[in-house]
């Protein structure tokens, strides 16, 4: 049974020449790995941005006894200030350039986000320390003496750079990326592959009326513009359907990866978000990807088409 969008049949007999459902599945089934495929590239280049510009500018500083006095040495012996050591530390802080965004985490934060290694952090008796994350802004480095002057200001402060934390994650991400390009390739190169099969299959199939209408004076651009329409009508169905089927599972994974997205190291920012808020959530660019799926599978299957035809009858006796 011939589908919706087969087409009049004609002279060529191109509904037998080419049949819907072997082609039409085979798109289908490309488009929907293609899809994967793509998302998994468009997160891959996300998390890369985001470790490149985002991770590298981010220290995170953690200060023992935040709430205890500032104990400082003098030639008098040590004296006890007024001002807390979590407090000293985020004045020293105050000093870096404009741009730089200074938090502490709250209590709450802390607790959530320790919960997994420690459990409800309420229930500990651990002393914890206070956490302050700073975020630099774009194209800025931390002065190459912070952490020792940290340290020398408030004894225990310890500092964490993440920047060669950020370079492997980049380097990961990169790798990801190529791998989600390659198998993209792939993908395209499999249909055209099975395009030029079946085009080559229906033009064997009808060789004897494609050369009567050839003697009739039939031009090669009408034959070949007729089995390619056709092809890439069928190509334009099957990558729509396979594109409609991957949402579901891209949405289900996409939400489940968008915790690593989250902009900063609070706790709270790393809960899933609801299914009704996750579609203002899917990036631009991946969509405008997806929608384009369809389009490209037409594309490939037209231009194989007519490459396929013209060579074909140009070594027609």
């Amino acid at each position: 049974m011939a589908l919706p969008f087969s087409g009049r049949k004609d002279g060529l007999s191109l509904s037998e020449a080419l049949p819907d459902r072997s082609l039409f599945v085979l798109v289908a089934m490309m488009s929907f790995l293609a899809a994967l495929t793509l998302t998994g590239a468009t997160g891959a280049r996300t998390l890369s941005t985001r470790w490149a510009g985002g991770a590298a500018q981010l220290l995170t500083i953690q200060v023992s006894e935040p709430d205890q006095p500032l104990i400082a040495s003098g030639k008098t012996g040590k004296t006890t200030t007024q001002q807390t050591r979590a407090d000293t530390v985020l004045a020293d802080l105050a000093t870096l350039p404009s741009g730089t965004q200074v938090h502490r985490l709250t209590q709450e934060e802390l607790a959530r986000l320790l919960t997994p290694w420690l459990g409800e952090a309420g229930k500990t008796a651990l002393p914890l320390p206070a956490v302050i994350e700073v975020r630099l802004a774009e194209g800025q480095e931390a002065p190459a003496d912070l952490e020792q002057t940290l340290s020398t200001h408030v004894p225990g402060t310890v500092v964490e750079h993440n920047a060669e934390w950020s370079t492997r994650l980049r380097a990961l991400a990169e790798s990801l990326l190529a791998c989600a390009a390659l198998a993209l390739a792939t993908v395209g190169g499999i249909a055209t592959l099975i395009t030029a099969l079946s085009t080559r299959a229906g033009l064997s199939t009808r060789r004897d009326i494609i050369e009567i209408l050839h003697g009739l004076g039939a031009t090669d651009s009408y034959i070949a513009g007729r089995f390619a329409w056709r092809t890439g009508g069928l190509a334009f169905g099957g990558g729509l359907l396979g594109t409609v089927l991957a949402m579901a599972p891209l949405l289900l994974l996409f939400r489940m990866a968008a915790p690593f997205a989250a902009s900063t190291l609070q706790a709270s920012s790393t809960a899933m978000p609801d299914w009704r808020t996750l579609p203002d959530l899917l990036p631009g660019d991946m969509l405008a990807g997806l929608a384009a799926l369809p389009f490209v599978a037409a594309f490939i299957g037209w231009a194989t088409t007519q490459f396929m035809v013209r060579v074909w009858l140009r070594r027609m006796p």
